[in-house]
Formats: structure tokens, sequence, C-alpha cells
């Protein structure tokens, strides 16, 4: 029978962005439960059989206190030769890094290797279980020195002066003595540098005193034959330079107020002498040293008045007349006077300015005369300096180097060190390594995180099917699910296919019924009759699927006949106890009849056509028009007819068969269906114009909650999984 209609295309949502679902991960982890154990007890097995296969290793600590300062049993004021310490802050950092380098280093070590006699301990060099024949040549290659730098750990105390030196072994008895040995070791290292610095600084210093005493003789006599040359033996230089120095300054101040003087007359005399070459009297009248002198004024109202009566006078007699003569004479006088008397003033002005500026050319050579004084008495002053100063030094530098050799003669006598024990090591009861409880501990936390990690590597990197998302990302329907059947035994398959007859109101039965309502609303004005089931690869549930879809169909109360067209490896047969030795590959080949083939079942309105006997070539059967006519027969006796095929990644077989049905259903498996595999398989039905109804998601765990069944869970909780309620 040829399919009606269209192909129905997929409406499979888009799927929205969903939060984080924790309780996902949290199925995850219990899914995966037993991969995360066995990480776990590797993980703790093989740390605990490693930590107790190791060597037990003990540890001594001996405490010193390392003072910054060496104790300053003469006083402040006396210095050694060698600086043990330092009382500077921003420098002890640095100083008390350095001690530690210098406890771990070899040179430390050696001398505790030459007091303990260590280069020949067989026990500490580990060459006591080697025979006696090898012991001597592997003496020669062991470095006992460098084994105990190896071993010395120097760990500073906080916010303190305390150091404890630790040393670990395998002996705690030795390893005490160890930690004591490189105190002592270190203290005595430290006191011998004081005491050879001290040794060898004070041969210098004799060296140096003897040079000093033969420079302060030489520099005494050549200073007192300078004195005798310049005749300083009561004069001093310095009284000579400060005679010279006020003579310098008087002149100085006296030619300062003279050419300051001089500059006030420069302008006025230019002044005067512009006026007076020009003639005019009015001119001359308006100078400053004319117009502010008092005679003057008197002489100018003088010629005025004269000039007044003459003016009057001539007004009533004429030139000749003896009045008009004694006025003018009068004038004539008044005139000459204020002439004479400025003539005068002027004078001088300019004298006082010549005078002023003679001054100036006499002091200017005074100037330099004393200056001249002045610059031999500086030279004087620096070669007599220059002498006093070497001889000064050099005297310093003798009583110094002279009390410096008394403070070393002190303080070679002292041996005083700024190191001293506060607690000496003593044999530890309990072994610091291996530490059992903290190996274990991290081994258990690192196996836990590790198992976790694992699993979910595990779990991301499964491709199979795991919930209807990825159903519906294969861009077909999402028809429904299936639970896991509880029991069943693959030596008796109708215990198993035919559950949910026995079990009508378990989850199974109430999913088959949901799946039985989206097929009918698919197409509710058609209903497709002709149905395949197929799955993509073997082993996903397929044949029991289609008589769970049979028994449903049954149950509703239409007439359904399965078809075993699985005719490679049949099952209907014996999932219901029938035989099989007549089926639909004798009715293709014309054998026998529908009423000698199809057997009646045990649910009521189900009915099952066997395969028959194996065919060689099923996929030629399918392709006759023979299988066509009997297609058309079933459809005409039956309400439904759903045939059984193999997988589509097998064979042939559905890809034909999906031509000849009105739809197709696809069964995948949960955590068995590889997602490629069944994007191949629906690739494969819709390559060959098959009618893609939907998939049905098979053998679910509906206890795991995290895989999108929220309201499937339900039916477990509401009708009892594997009990049939009354």
């Amino acid at each position: 029978m040829e399919p009606s209609g269209s192909q129905i295309p997929p409406t499979v949502p888009v799927a929205a962005e969903e939060p984080i679902d924790l309780r996902r991960y949290w199925e995850i982890l219990l899914k995966r439960k037993w991969v995360i154990l066995l990480v776990f007890l590797g993980a703790v097995s093989v740390v605990s059989v490693v930590t107790l296969r190791q060597k037990k290793i003990y540890s001594a600590s001996a405490s010193m206190i390392i003072e910054s300062t060496t104790p300053q049993v003469l006083g402040e004021g006396v210095r050694d030769a060698v600086d043990l310490g330092t009382g500077q802050y921003w420098y002890s950092k640095e100083f008390y890094e350095t001690q530690y380098k210098v406890i771990r280093s070899r040179a430390i070590a050696q001398k505790v290797v030459e007091q303990l006699g260590l280069n020949r301990d067989l026990a500490f060099l580990g060459l006591d279980k080697l025979p006696p024949e090898l012991q001597a040549k592997a003496l020669e290659k062991v470095d006992a020195a460098a084994m105990v730098q190896g071993r010395i750990l120097v760990e500073p105390v906080k916010d303190s002066r305390i150091v404890n030196v630790r040393i670990e072994d395998t002996d705690p008895e030795r390893a005490a003595i160890l930690a004591n040995a490189v105190a002592n070791a270190y203290m005595q290292a430290n006191l011998e540098r004081r005491v050879e610095g001290t040794k060898d600084a004070a041969e210098w210093l004799q060296d140096q005193l003897s040079d000093l005493k033969t420079k302060l003789a030489t520099s005494e006599l050549a200073l007192f034959n300078f004195r005798k040359e310049n005749d300083l033996i009561y004069a001093t230089l310095e009284n000579k330079q400060t005679i010279s120095s006020q003579k310098l300054l008087a002149i100085n101040d006296t030619l300062t107020k003279v050419r300051t003087r001089r500059a006030e007359l420069d302008a006025k005399v230019k002044a005067i002498k512009a006026a007076r070459d020009s003639g005019d009297i009015q001119r001359i009248m308006q100078l400053g040293v004319v117009a502010t002198n008092g005679f003057i004024n008197q002489l100018k109202l003088n010629y005025a008045s004269a000039s007044n009566e003459v003016a009057d006078l001539a007004e009533r007699y004429g030139p000749e007349h003896p009045k008009m003569r004694a006025a003018a004479e009068k004038l004539r006088n008044a005139k000459q006077s204020l002439t004479n008397e400025i003539d005068a003033i002027l004078g001088a002005s300019l004298g006082e300015y010549d005078e002023l500026v003679q001054t100036d050319k006499n002091l200017q050579a005074m100037l330099e005369d004393v200056k001249r004084e002045s610059f031999e008495n500086n030279k004087k002053e620096i070669d007599y300096k220059r002498l006093a100063r070497d001889e000064e030094n050099t005297s310093r530098l003798h009583d110094l180097v002279l009390k410096r050799m008394k403070e070393l003669d002190l303080s070679a006598l002292l041996k005083v060190n700024n190191v001293r024990i506060l607690d000496a090591a003593k044999p530890s009861l309990a072994p610091i390594k291996p530490n059992v409880r903290t190996n274990l501990s991290l081994a258990a936390v690192l196996g836990l995180i590790a198992g976790i990690a694992l699993a979910y590597l595990i779990e991301y990197q499964d491709r199979s099917i795991k919930g209807h998302p990825d159903v519906e990302a294969l861009g077909i329907n999402f028809l429904g699910l299936i639970p896991s059947i509880p029991g069943g035994d693959p030596a008796h398959p109708m215990l198993r296919d035919l559950y949910i007859e026995k079990q009508p109101k378990s989850s199974v039965a109430e999913c088959c019924r949901t799946i039985r309502t989206n097929l009918l609303f698919l197409s509710p004005d058609k209903p497709p009759r002709t149905m395949l089931v197929t799955s993509a690869g073997p082993q996903e549930g397929k044949t029991t699927t289609l008589i769970n879809m049979g028994i449903t169909l049954a149950h509703g109360g239409n007439r359904v006949l399965l078809v075993d067209t699985d005719m490679r490896r049949p099952r209907l047969h014996r999932s219901f106890g029938v035989s099989n030795e007549k089926g639909i590959s004798n009715l293709i080949v014309g054998e026998g009849s529908l009423e000698d083939c199809v057997k009646t079942t045990e649910v009521p309105g189900l009915f099952v056509l066997p395969s028959g006997p194996v065919p060689p070539n099923p996929a030629e059967l399918l392709h006759t028009d023979r299988f066509k006519e009997l297609s058309a027969k079933l459809c005409e006796r039956y309400d439904r007819v759903i045939f059984d095929s193999p997988p589509v990644g097998a064979v042939t077989d559905p890809l034909v068969l999906a031509n000849h049905v009105d739809g197709t259903l696809l069964v995948v498996k949960m955590f068995r269906t590889d997602k490629d595999v069944a994007d191949r398989a629906v690739k494969s039905l819709r390559d060959a114009n098959a009618r893609l109804m939907g998939a049905i998601l098979n053998d679910v765990d509906i206890d795991m909650r995290q895989y999108f069944l929220g309201y499937y869970y339900s039916y477990g909780r509401y009708y009892g999984e594997g009990k049939e309620r009354a």
C-alpha cells in the first residue's frame, strides 16, 4: 500500500538557553559513582603503599640567638676590627640572610664532618650494607660535606632573632648530634673570623703607624720653615689679612660715596654747561642749583624792581633824563650782580665735580695697592694652610691609629660573640616523614577530585542519546518515552514484552498511552493505519516498543496486527509464544492463507503475523508487488497494521518498508544509541522518502530526573513501579 499524504514536517521547537541545573550535575555524579569510587580508592591505595614503604625520617632542631651587634664590653667607643653584626634597621635583613647562607655553607658542613669524623661513618654515608671489599672504593667517591650541607635547614623564627638549625636523618640520635654540631661550628667560625680579623688589622695598623710618625715629623718641620721665611713668628697671616680687609672695606666705602656724589653732579654739570653755552639767562635761571639759591632769588627781585622802575620812568622821561640814566645804571648793576652770582654758583658746581673726579682716581689707585697686598697675603695663606693642614691631618691620623692600636690590643684579649645557643637539639621520638595522615588526606582529596573530573569527562565524551533534547536535535518529533521495564529474562521475552498487559497501571503503560495519543494527534483527520517501527542500531528495543504500541492501540478498541518483517532475526513469535512455521514470507511467495498465518494473542484485539521461514533475500521479497497487495489486504481487515523491521544501519529492509507504510517510528535507546548513528539513520530514512512521524526514547530510568523527566517522574510515584493497583 502506498503511503498517503505528504511527509509530516518536523515541529521541533527551538530550545531556549536553560539555567544551570545543579541537580543534573549531581545526577551525573550518582551515575558515575563507581568511576569516582574506583579512582578514589586507587589513589588512596597507591599513596598508602608508597607512604608505608618510605623510610622514616626524624628531625632535630637546635635554636640559636643571633644578635645584630656584638656585646660592647669595653664601652660603645671601642669597636671591634670585624663587625659581627649591624645595628642599622635597613641592613638587618641583609645581615640575617647572609648569616643563614653561612650556616648552610659548605665551610660549616666541612667543620662538622671533621669534628664528628663523618667521612668515615659508614652508617651516615649509607655504605654500611655494602660488602667490605666495595666500601673502600665507595668512601673515595662519597662527599660527606655535601651530604651534611644538603641536610641543613635554617628556619628563622618570625619577629625575633632566634634561628632554628634543623637536621633530618633516618636516625633520631644522629639528627640531634648533627644539629648541635652545626650550631657549634657556626659559633666557632663566627668567633674565629673576629679573632683573625683583629689580628690582621693590628698588623696593618702597626705598619701605618711607623709611616705616620715619619710624615708627621716632616710636615712639622716644613710648617716651621714657612713661618720663619715669611716673618710670621709674632704676627700671623690672619692678622695681616684682617688689616687688609679693613682697608679694603674703608676704601670701598669712601669710593662708593664719591662715585655716588659724582653721579649726582654729572647730570647737573652737563645741564649747567649746556645752559651757559646757550647764553640764555632764562634757561640758566631755571637750573635747579640757581633756582633754589636764596641770594639769587633776592638778586632776581632787585633786577625785577630795577626793570619796573626803568619802565615807569620811560613813560614820563626821555632816555637822557638824569632819573632815567640813574634807573638805567641801577638796572645794569642789578643784572651784573645777578650774572656774577650765577657764574660763581656754576663755577662752584663745576669745581666740586672736578674735585670728585680726582678723588675717584686717587681712591682707585689706593684700592689696587691694597688688593695687591691682599692677594699676596692670600697666596701665603694658601701655602700656610696647606702645610698646616698636612701637619694637622698627619697628627690626627697618627693619634687615631695609635688609639685604634690600643683598642685592638684590648679586643684581642676578649672572646665575645654575637651568637649563642638557646636550646640544644634533642632526639625526636616521632618521625616527621612520611606523614601518613597528611599523605592519605591529600590522596583522598586529589583522588576525589580526579574521580569527579574523570566522571564529568566520561559523561561529556559520551555521545549517546541522553534525553529528549538529543532526540529533538535530530530534527524529528519527540513522541514520548518508555521507562525501563523491570525484571525480564532474555530466555523468556514474554515476561518483558507483555509487561504492560500484566501491569496496565504502571508508568510504562501510561507512557505508552501518551505515545499513542501523540501519534493520533499528529494527523487527527486521517490517522496513520500502517506504521513501521525501526531503530538506528540493534538491541535498542524496537520489537518491545512495537509490542507495547500494539497492546496500547488494542486497549483503545482497535483491531491491531503486528507484522514481523524482520525476516533476518524474527522475534515476535517468541514474544507471544506462537508458531513461526508459517508467516509473511509464505504469504509473499503465495503459500498459505491469512487465516492460517495470522495468530491471535492473549491481548484482545491484538493479532500477530510472524515472519515465517527466514528467506535468503528479505529485501527482494519486500520489493515485490505481492507484498504491496498483501499490505493493502491487511489494511482492509485491521484498523492498525504495525510492521517490525531490522535496524536502519544494518540492512536496507527498513528503507524499502518505509515506502509502503503511512508513517515510520524510530526507536532510540537511552545511553545506548549514538547520536551520530541516530542522525545517519534519520538522514537515510529521509533520503528514502520515508514519512517520519517521530522518535520514541526507550529504556529510560525515570528516577534520573536531570534528563528532562520532570512530569514523567510523577508516573512512577503515583502508580508505583512494578505494582498493580486494584
